[in-house]
């Protein structure tokens, strides 16, 4: 009899967590802890069985956040499922792509985040890794992530290098966050940076090509044209066409009141074309 109490205590026990947890913004094993709790009083977990709308599998979750898989799991779904930065979409709509004779089936069935920046489609390239990827790198990631979320379904994520068994954030998945900021920062800086050098206007001909400069040039309106300069980045070696402004205080500065009136001429990161006159608007290249 004592058993039988502690059995209807328990269901009703579980019952409560399913209701309260099963309805929020994330992943709770509640499963995993009745059966602990079960097995501290020395009775089986068989009895207890909780339905999924999604999958009957144990280590498949259900919340507003979708089902939870393993990558074991995952795999079943080839052809069906793909995955990147752990989110899981059914792609199963995009048959012609990700179907048995799509051209990028590689996709399907894991979570192979990095090749979508390195092209490198085999087994060592198709991994939920982003060790050694840049800013700019993770940016064109997401960019992939947010396209899968406006094309296809969102079916919930895989337990991995992005999520842990419990659907929670990994330190990886917090690493690429970081690195998303720091793009979108980046994106900003050089926003400036073009608004201050804007891109040269450029023709390319058979033996003779051009760069020059207009009030106008790179998009950007406004009342000098400027020169054209070689723009590196710091301790690099690329460079791009900017138009640079001759007159009037350096950019980093404008309240100056000791400036030379040479605008951004001195700035450390610009060069000479060769063979071009330093105040000529135009040069052959």
């Amino acid at each position: 009899m004592a058993v039988l109490k502690v059995a209807v205590f328990v269901a009703i026990f579980s019952f409560v967590l399913y209701w309260y947890f099963g309805n929020k913004d994330y992943f709770f094993n509640y499963h995993d802890l009745v059966s602990q709790l079960l097995s501290i009083l020395g009775l089986s977990a068989s009895p207890l069985k909780f339905r999924s709308e999604q999958s009957e599998s144990s280590s498949s979750l259900n919340s507003h956040s979708g089902i939870l898989l393993s990558k074991e799991e995952l795999k079943k779904y080839k052809y069906q499922y793909l995955a990147i930065v752990g989110e899981v979409y059914d792609v199963s709509k995009g048959d012609k792509h990700y179907g048995r004779e799509g051209g990028y089936n590689f996709f399907t069935g894991i979570d192979g985040t990095k090749a979508f920046v390195t092209g490198e489609f085999n087994e060592k390239g198709l991994v939920d890794s982003i060790e050694g990827l840049d800013a700019r790198a993770i940016k064109s990631i997401e960019d992939w992530k947010l396209m899968y979320e406006k094309e296809y379904k969102h079916v919930g994520k895989v337990i991995g290098n992005f999520y842990d068994a419990n659907g929670l954030e990994t330190s990886s998945k917090r690493k690429y966050n970081q690195l998303l900021k720091d793009a979108e920062q980046l994106k900003k800086y050089e926003e400036e940076l073009k608004k201050m050098f804007p891109p040269c206007n450029a023709e390319f001909k058979n033996r003779a090509s051009r760069v020059w400069c207009s009030n106008k040039s790179g998009g950007y309106s406004r009342s000098w044209a400027g020169v054209p300069r070689k723009m590196f980045s710091a301790g690099g070696k690329d460079f791009r066409c900017a138009c640079v402004r001759t007159e009037g205080p350096p950019s980093t500065d404008m309240n100056s009141k000791t400036h030379k009136n040479r605008g951004d001429l001195d700035n450390p990161n610009l060069r000479l074309y060769d063979n071009c006159d330093p105040t000529s608007n135009s040069c052959s290249i």
